[in-house]
C-alpha cells in the first residue's frame, strides 16, 4: 500500500497509533485470560466456572480480528482519499500532453503537403542542431573528414559561412589536440547543453562519448554531472516558484509550474497541488477580469485573445466554456467595429479631397 501523504495523514497515523495500542492490551488481557481459562480446565472442582473464560477467549480472539479489520479499512479509506485528491492534477498532466501529441499532429498535418524545400526551411533550425551534433560525434571519433564534410553542408545549403568556418576552426583545435583535451571540449559541450536544459541531447553525448573512453574517470561521471544539474535547476524551479508564491506573482507561478511539470514526481506534484491550485485560481480569475474589461471597454479583438488565451489554459473550467459560447459573437462585434473604422477612414479621406 503506498504511503500516505495527503491532507488525511494524521489520520493514519492515529489509527496506528490506537492500533498498536489496542494490540498490545488485547494481547495482554488475552494472556491473563488464556491462563486463568487453563486452572479453570485443570481443577475438577472449576471446570463448569471455566466457560465464561472460554468465551471471554474467543471475544478477546474476534476484537484483535476486528481491531486488524479497522486498521486495514483506515489505510485503505486514507489511501484512496490521497489518489483521489492527486488525480486531477494527473488528469491535468495527462490532458497537457495530450494536447501536445494534438499540436504535434496538427503541424504534422500541416507540413505534410509542403515541398521538401518548404520542410527544410521549416526545420532549419533542428537541420542545423542535428549537424553540429553529428560534427561533435566525428570529432570525439577523430573523423576529421566527416566533419569537414558536414561543416561544407552548412556552408553550401544553409548559406553560413561564419558558422562554417567556426566549426572549421574547432575540427582543427580538436585534431591538434591531445586525448586528455578532446574529452575536456567533450565535456565542455554536455555542461552547455545542461545550460540550456537540453537533457537529452546530453544524455545522448555523454553516452557516446562513453562508448569510446569508458575507463577515463572524468567520462564515467558524466552521467553523474548530468542528473546533478538537472536536481540543481529543478532545486532553482522550485526556489523561484517559492518567491513568486510568496510575492503574489501569478504570471511567474504560473510559468514556472509548466516548467516545473517534466521534473516533478507524482508524489512533489502532490505536495505542490493545494498551492498550485491557489496560483491557477489567481490566473483564471485574472484572465476573467482581463477578458471582461475589454468587453466592456469594446475592445473586440483584445478581448478575443484574452479568451482563447483563458480558453487554452483552463479548458475544462464553466468561466472557458462561458467563453467559448461568446467568441463567435465578440468575432461579429470585431468584424462590424473594423467595417465601422473603415467606412469612417473613408468618408474623412472624402472630405479631405473635396
Amino acid at each position: 500500500m503506498p504511503d500516505e501523504t495527503g491532507r488525511f495523514e494524521w489520520v493514519a497515523r492515529t489509527a496506528r497509533t490506537v492500533f498498536i495500542a489496542t494490540e498490545a492490551l488485547l494481547g495482554l488481557a488475552l494472556v491473563a485470560t488464556v491462563a486463568v481459562t487453563v486452572l479453570k480446565l485443570l481443577d475438577p472442582a472449576e471446570n463448569t466456572a471455566a466457560l465464561p473464560w472460554v468465551l471471554a477467549v474467543v471475544v478477546e480472539l474476534l476484537a484483535i480480528f476486528w481491531t486488524i479489520v479497522a486498521y486495514g479499512v483506515a489505510r485503505v479509506l486514507v489511501s484512496c482519499e490521497f489518489a483521489v485528491s492527486t488525480l486531477p492534477s494527473r488528469v491535468g498532466r495527462l490532458e497537457t500532453i495530450l494536447d501536445g501529441h494534438g499540436q504535434s499532429l496538427k503541424d504534422l498535418a500541416d507540413v505534410a503537403p509542403l515541398s521538401d524545400n518548404a520542410k527544410s526551411l521549416i526545420y532549419r533550425d533542428r537541420e542545423l542542431e542535428a549537424l553540429r551534433e553529428a560534427i561533435h560525434g566525428d570529432l570525439i571519433r577523430q573523423d576529421y573528414a566527416t566533419a569537414r564534410k558536414l561543416a561544407e553542408v552548412i556552408e553550401t545549403r544553409f548559406s553560413l559561412p561564419q558558422e562554417a568556418a567556426k566549426l572549421r576552426e574547432e575540427i582543427k583545435r580538436s585534431q591538434e589536440a591531445g586525448l586528455e583535451e578532446k574529452i575536456d571540449l567533450a565535456i565542455q559541450r554536455i555542461d552547455e547543453l545542461c545550460q540550456r536544459q537540453e537533457w537529452a541531447r546530453a544524455l545522448r553525448e555523454s553516452q557516446r562519448i562513453m562508448r569510446l573512453f569508458p575507463e577515463n574517470p572524468k567520462v564515467a561521471a558524466l552521467p553523474e554531472r548530468i542528473r546533478a544539474a538537472r536536481a540543481q535547476h529543478k532545486r532553482d524551479l522550485l526556489q523561484a516558484y517559492g518567491e513568486a508564491v510568496r510575492k503574489n506573482d501569478v504570471d511567474a507561478g504560473v510559468d514556472l509550474l509548466k516548467q516545473l511539470d517534466a521534473y516533478l514526481t507524482p508524489q512533489e506534484a502532490a505536495a505542490l497541488e493545494e498551492s498550485a491550485r491557489g496560483v491557477f485560481k489567481a490566473r483564471l480569475h485574472n484572465l476573467g477580469v482581463q477578458f471582461a474589461i475589454c468587453v466592456a471597454d469594446q475592445r473586440w479583438r483584445d478581448a478575443i485573445q484574452a479568451g482563447k488565451v483563458l480558453c487554452q489554459e483552463f479548458p475544462n473550467s464553466r468561466f472557458a466554456q462561458e467563453v467559448r459560447e461568446k467568441l463567435g459573437q465578440l468575432e461579429q462585434y470585431a468584424e462590424a467595429a473594423e467595417k465601422r473604422r473603415l467606412e469612417k477612414a473613408e468618408r474623412a479621406q472624402a472630405r479631405q479631397s473635396k
